[in-house]
């Protein structure tokens, strides 16, 4: 569990768990911080070799994992609703995941939480991400790329309850997906989502970015309640 989703469960009113956790994921990061410097001691250097064999994932951080079984995945005939990506060719190799820059993403099928992802418009950063729900997954040229449906938008008539906190990344949408299938490229992705269907017509739509206002915010109030302990 990260600080940003401390934060959310305990609704940015830190306690003593989580100032420790806090603490910890902090501590941790200025160690692999310093690990990886290029001054560290050969001697350190050492230990951060075994940390990585322990801690670090098995897989490879590229597009495509790299294992032996997706490296012989046989071409499969292309479904009806992907073809139009493809140039006319009706044979294509489908994986069921991929990994890029660290993060697993997944068919529907697959995984249903590492298929929702969150994607700038044509890969333009101006615009605001779209959340949506990777159907396929398939390799063009050696290049791999995701069709997704999107997370439909709701109904005008129905009033955003999120919209009154700015600093709370969660968005009202319909419970529906796009029946069109979108490209995305993977540089193109924000970050996953969670998403809650709480009714037949509508879900929350909550961003899990990595990088969240709400971890600033709980250190800050950290910060404070740390500060006004020492000075009682």
């Amino acid at each position: 569990m990260t600080p940003v989703s401390i934060c959310i469960i305990s609704d940015l009113i830190p306690g003593e768990m989580e100032s420790t956790l806090l603490r910890s994921f902090l501590k941790a990061a200025k160690l692999r911080r310093w690990l990886a410097k290029p001054d560290c001691p050969p001697v350190m250097k050492e230990c951060k070799v075994l940390f990585d064999k322990i801690y670090l994932p098995k897989v490879s951080d590229s597009d495509i994992s790299g294992t032996a079984e997706e490296d012989t995945i046989e071409p499969v005939s292309a479904p009806s609703d992907l073809r139009a990506f493809l140039n006319g060719s009706k044979q294509v190799v489908m994986p069921a995941r991929v990994r890029h820059n660290g993060i697993m993403y997944s068919t529907a099928k697959t995984h249903q939480g590492n298929s929702l992802v969150q994607f700038y418009p044509r890969g333009d950063r101006t615009l605001s991400p779209i959340p949506a729900s990777i159907k396929h997954i398939y390799r063009d040229k050696k290049k791999t790329y995701l069709a997704v449906q999107c997370q439909l938008p709701a109904d005008n008539t129905v009033v955003d309850p999120f919209a009154l906190y700015p600093y709370f990344p969660a968005k009202l949408y319909s419970s529906q997906l796009s029946p069109t299938l979108e490209l995305v490229q993977l540089d193109w992705i924000f970050s996953h989502y969670a998403r809650w269907n709480f009714s037949r017509d509508h879900s929350v739509v909550l961003s899990l970015n990595r990088v969240c206002v709400f971890a600033n915010i709980f250190l800050q109030k950290s910060l404070n309640l740390e500060c006004l302990n020492t000075q009682a």
